[in-house]
C-alpha cells in the first residue's frame, strides 16, 4: 500500500471510527436519560451517527479496505462514566465540543460535503444548546477551573518563595498562607458577583406603583443564584487546588518536600488538563501535556524570580 493509499485509509478508518464513537455515546445516554423527551432526541443522535458510520463503512469497503471490529474509545467510555454518575447534562458541553470538532474536520473532505456530514453535525450541536440541561456542565467546567486556579496560583507561589532559598518551614508557611488567602479572595469575589447580579436584577424587575420590596423569587432575580453557595463552592475548589502543591511540605522529610511537591503538582496539572478536553473539543494528551508544561513554565518563572530577589536581597 503506497502512501496515498495509506493516508485515505487513515482519513476514512478515522470518520468511521469517530461516528461510531459518537452513535454509542448518544446511545449510552439515551438509556441513562430519565426525561422521556430528552431520551428520544439522544436516541435520535444515535441513529443519525450510526447512518454517517454506515457510509464511512461503505467508502471503506467500496476501495477495497478491511473494516475492523468496533470498539468505543476510552474517551468515549469516560463521559460515559461521568454521564452514569453524574447524570447526563453534566457532559453535554463535551458533546457539542465533539459536534463542532467533527463539523470541522469534514470541512476540507469533499465526499463528507457533497453528503451533507457538516450541516448534520452542526445540527446536532444546535440540539444539544438547545437542551435546559446544558447548563449543568458549565458546572463541571467551572469546578475543573477553579481547582486549576487553585492549584496554579499556589504552586507558583510556593516555587517564588521556595527560590529565594528560604527554610521549607517558610514555604510551608508561605502555602498555607497562600491556600487560605486565595480562597478568601475567590469566595468573596464570587459573592460580590452573584450579589450584584441579584440586585442589579431586582432594581430592574416591574412592579406596580407604590409596590417597594420587588418579588425576590422572580425567575431574572433567581438565576443569578445563591450568593453564600457560590462563594462556599468557590473557596472549596480553590482551596482544594490550593493545597496540592502544600501538602508535600506537610508529610514528606524535610529533603524530599520541594521535588514531591513539583511532581505532585505536575500530575494534577496533568489530571486537570485530561478534565478540560471533556469541554474544549482537544485531544485528552494534548490537553493534559499542555496544562501540565504551561504550569511547570509558570512555576520555574516564579521560582527564577525568587532566587533573584533572594540573591539581590542578599539571601544567597
Amino acid at each position: 500500500m503506497n502512501a496515498v493509499d495509506s493516508q485515505e485509509r487513515a482519513r476514512l478508518l478515522g470518520n468511521w471510527r469517530a461516528e461510531r464513537d459518537s452513535s454509542a455515546l448518544y446511545a449510552a445516554l439515551g438509556q441513562l436519560e430519565r426525561e422521556l423527551g430528552a431520551r428520544a432526541v439522544y436516541l435520535d443522535l444515535s441513529t443519525a451517527e450510526r447512518r454517517h458510520a454506515d457510509f464511512w463503512e461503505e467508502r471503506l469497503r467500496s476501495q477495497g479496505y478491511e473494516v475492523p471490529a468496533f470498539r468505543s474509545s476510552a474517551r468515549i467510555r469516560l463521559l460515559i462514566l461521568l454521564a452514569r454518575h453524574l447524570g447526563t447534562g453534566f457532559i453535554v458541553p463535551s458533546v457539542i465540543a465533539r459536534e463542532m470538532k467533527e463539523r470541522d474536520n469534514y470541512a476540507g473532505q469533499e465526499d463528507a460535503l457533497t453528503a451533507g456530514l457538516p450541516s448534520e453535525e452542526h445540527g446536532h450541536a444546535t440540539v444539544l444548546r438547545g437542551r435546559d440541561q446544558a447548563a449543568l456542565g458549565n458546572n463541571l467546567r467551572a469546578a475543573v477551573l477553579g481547582a486549576n486556579d487553585g492549584l496554579a496560583s499556589n504552586f507558583c507561589l510556593m516555587m517564588g518563595v521556595a527560590g529565594a532559598q528560604v527554610s521549607t518551614s517558610i514555604v510551608l508557611l508561605t502555602g498555607i498562607a497562600g491556600l487560605l488567602g486565595g480562597a478568601c479572595s475567590m469566595a468573596l469575589g464570587e459573592w460580590l458577583s452573584v450579589t450584584n447580579a441579584r440586585e442589579l436584577a431586582l432594581s430592574q424587575l416591574d412592579r406596580d406603583i407604590g409596590t417597594l420590596a420587588p418579588d425576590p423569587a422572580h425567575i431574572s432575580v433567581a438565576s443569578a443564584g445563591d450568593a453564600l453557595s457560590a462563594a462556599g463552592l468557590s473557596f472549596l475548589l480553590f482551596a482544594l487546588g490550593a493545597l496540592v502543591p502544600l501538602l508535600p511540605f506537610c508529610i514528606l522529610p524535610v529533603g524530599l518536600r520541594l521535588a514531591g511537591s513539583i511532581s505532585l503538582s505536575a500530575a494534577a496539572l496533568f489530571v486537570l488538563g485530561l478534565a478540560t478536553s471533556l469541554f474544549n473539543g482537544r485531544s485528552p494528551w494534548y490537553s493534559g501535556l499542555r496544562q501540565t508544561l504551561f504550569g511547570a513554565a509558570a512555576g520555574l518563572i516564579t521560582w527564577l524570580a525568587g532566587r533573584a530577589f533572594g540573591a539581590l536581597s542578599g539571601g544567597v
